[in-house]
């Protein structure tokens, strides 16, 4: 897939140009910019956006996770966030957006470039429909598909009933088909905390593939576990 549009929200002008001209590099058509949700917001009520870069701390009382949310109510748009800051709970905020990659500050030409082929192969292997505006479904197989906007997991059309930390271990796997999840991930996103045991972890994602026999969540060994479509 080619990107022909890309939005860029940031608030410092050399950041903003610093990735501006690596985007100009791999001959994006069209990039916009933005310095806070409000512009982000009307670049994209006029123009159709392919890709959305981030920035967390943005101009205003609206950051960039919050305004990521806030434009997926009505757009499906990938969002790479960029973002000085690494620490778990900002992780953990980001990952219940449309999040298609992250980038730590400072970041190369090398690491947009691979973001850029990250969020293609997303794309290309989560087999995404657009329902409409509002809702985005993921077709798994010819049994299972699964709703982002709602977090559920339909079993031939037949929702399936899960526990809360069954819902959000499925929706990090089902924004992360084919990508491999460590145990720390799981630990940080899900659990919130590194003092959870691996066998813990281990039990509930048996308890998932239990409900969802076919399925195919695989165990990495000494690593963590890969969602493959």
């Amino acid at each position: 897939m080619k990107f022909n549009s890309v939005l860029i929200v940031e608030d410092e002008i050399i950041a903003m140009q610093y990735l501006k001209g690596i985007l100009q590099s791999f001959n994006i058509d069209s990039i916009f910019e933005a310095k806070n949700a409000k512009d982000a917001e009307h670049i994209i009520n006029l123009v159709k956006i392919d890709l959305v870069f981030m920035d967390i701390n943005i101009q205003g009382v609206i950051d960039g996770i919050e305004c990521a949310k806030r434009l997926n109510q009505s757009y499906f748009l990938p969002i790479v966030f960029t973002t000085a800051h690494n620490d778990s709970e900002t992780i953990k905020e980001t990952s219940q957006t449309n999040i298609f990659g992250y980038l730590s500050k400072p970041f190369d030409e090398k690491d947009v470039e691979i973001a850029l082929s990250i969020v293609n192969k997303l794309l290309q292997n989560s087999k995404t429909k657009h329902i409409n505006q509002n809702r985005i479904i993921v077709t798994l197989d010819s049994q299972y598909t699964y709703d982002l906007d709602t977090k559920t997991l339909f079993i031939n059309q037949i929702p399936l009933k899960l526990t809360k930390k069954e819902i959000d271990i499925l929706y990090l796997f089902c924004t992360n088909i084919n990508n491999n999840i460590s145990y720390e991930s799981l630990k940080e996103l899900i659990w919130n905390s590194k003092d959870i045991s691996n066998s813990t972890i281990r039990d509930t994602i048996s308890r998932i593939k239990k409900k969802t026999p076919n399925l195919n969540i695989e165990n990495i060994i000494n690593f963590g576990y890969v969602l493959k479509v």
